[in-house]
């Protein structure tokens, strides 16, 4: 479908996390009870100007009609450094260019990697898992063309009743959630979440056209074409090893 693939680190500093994302600072996501924090130096290899751009969102908003936050914003916090709750952070630091993307539209981008949260564990949460991240940089994108590309997705692994519900994003808007139906139970779930970047988002990364973005589980994907209960079958300390082992990869 013509997307590169993102690479960047596992420990990440908060400001590509979460303030590029236009998360204010006292979001309770962005507290020590549901992140994983280090205690290492703060990150300091950030462009003074980006870090500007950013906090100006944050406290005025972006354009004319822009309303920021607000609230309190430290730099200090920006620049601490802890696991990436979900690699929308390797998004935040291709579309600044800052990891050396070609920004010129139209654009597509995705990755395959592990995040980290502290969450509670149970038959569908994971403390760490994969996350399939994707953005599409294009003029005049709709929330249709971003529900196409998903029908598309998800077709390719037998999986075409995927069910739609809109959501509350900080950082994309319109936004909405995927859910899926487990052949085995007939549970709806939630299987990713997505959304059109907010100006506050793009703008102070220098992005001036629509960038549609999406993050999708993939353990949970996995659950819906195994028919596995419990994700904990597929991933961590209690998964099925035989059947890591010997199932047939499908591709």
């Amino acid at each position: 479908m013509g997307f590169q693939e993102m690479e960047g680190p596992h420990a990440d500093s908060d400001f590509w996390i979460n303030d590029c994302l236009f998360m204010p600072q006292d979001h309770p996501a962005r507290t020590h009870w549901d992140r994983f924090a280090l205690d290492v130096p703060p990150m300091d290899d950030i462009p003074a100007e980006l870090i500007e751009r950013v906090e100006g969102a944050h406290r005025d908003g972006w354009g004319d009609d822009g309303d920021g936050y607000h609230s309190p914003w430290s730099e200090e916090f920006a620049r601490e450094v802890a696991l990436r709750g979900h690699t929308t952070s390797l998004s935040m630091r291709y579309l600044s260019g800052i990891a050396g993307a070609e920004l010129e539209p139209p654009q597509r981008y995705f990755s395959v990697e592990k995040v980290y949260r502290n969450d509670t564990l149970d038959p569908t949460h994971l403390l760490e898992f994969f996350q399939i991240e994707g953005w599409v940089m294009a003029e005049d994108l709709s929330v249709r063309d971003l529900m196409g590309t998903f029908e598309e997705f998800y077709r390719q692994f037998g999986i075409t009743d995927i069910r739609f519900k809109p959501h509350y994003n900080p950082y994309t808007e319109p936004s909405f959630e995927l859910f899926g139906e487990h052949p085995e139970t007939g549970e709806e779930i939630e299987i990713g979440n997505s959304g059109v970047f907010r100006e506050e988002v793009t703008g102070p990364l220098g992005v001036d056209c629509d960038v549609m973005a999406w993050g999708l589980a993939l353990e949970r994907l996995a659950m819906l074409t195994t028919g596995a209960e419990d994700i904990r079958d597929l991933h961590g300390t209690l998964a099925d090893i035989d059947f890591l082992r010997h199932a047939e990869v499908s591709y």
